[in-house]
């Protein structure tokens, strides 16, 4: 059946290109009848964000006091901070385990054994299996905002990774704009960044160089 999806996640949401820490969460707002109900709800929100504040969406676990990931240099998200997408989670998550320049679908049929759609209860224990910590339960949901069937396959999948891919190609267009009208060369674009050749730069450094540089994030 046809779709129309609505505006995909962008390249900063998605976590793909450093140009900014995560955009708003996304997950669905969860009405609660009574009082009890939603202070219950409220109390396992909380315990969840402790969690994921626990976590880098590079999928590696923070020392107890650090401030930075080791492994990717992702500032860690503060207790006051809205949390990271579910869905920029699990892109992350599927491009360091399968490698940046993986297919959705085939990761997919890895996972579940097959193209065929799964429940939700079957999506999150398969991804918990495989050891994805974080909410699969709310990345199913964003996933299924299409279809909206309660089931999610290799296919939705694959849409999903060419809206992700969609707006990388945007969000790179609108960088390399930024560059050459700013720069007579990538060498002094990156040294402005403050990095010389050979040099690296960490993602929370990037983005902190392009804000400097009046790049903005939003962008």
């Amino acid at each position: 059946s046809n779709r129309n999806p609505s505006p995909p996640p962008s390249a900063e949401e998605a976590g793909l290109v450093a140009l900014g820490s995560g955009g708003p969460a996304m997950g669905a707002v969860a009405t609660c009848c009574s009082v009890g109900k939603g202070q219950n709800a409220a109390q396992k929100r909380d315990s969840q964000n402790v969690d994921e504040r626990a976590i880098c969406v590079c999928g590696n676990k923070f020392m107890d006091d650090a401030q930075f990931c080791r492994k990717c240099g992702q500032k860690r998200p503060a207790g006051n901070e809205e949390s990271i997408p579910p869905e920029v989670r699990l892109v992350a998550w599927m491009r360091r385990r399968n490698g940046v320049d993986c297919d959705f679908g085939a990761v997919f049929e890895e996972i579940f054994g097959s193209r065929d759609p799964v429940n939700v209860r079957l999506f999150d224990q398969a991804l918990k299996d495989k050891g994805y910590h974080f909410d699969a339960k709310a990345t199913f949901s964003r996933i299924d905002r299409h279809a909206k069937c309660g089931m999610v396959g290799a296919s939705d999948f694959e849409i999903f990774q060419a809206e992700i891919e969609d707006r990388e190609v945007e969000a790179l267009k609108h960088l390399r704009e930024f560059l050459k009208s700013n720069f007579t060369s990538p060498g002094a674009a990156f040294k402005e960044l403050g990095k010389g050749e050979g040099d690296e730069l960490t993602q929370v450094e990037f983005i902190a160089a392009m804000k400097r540089l009046g790049f903005a994030s939003d962008d």
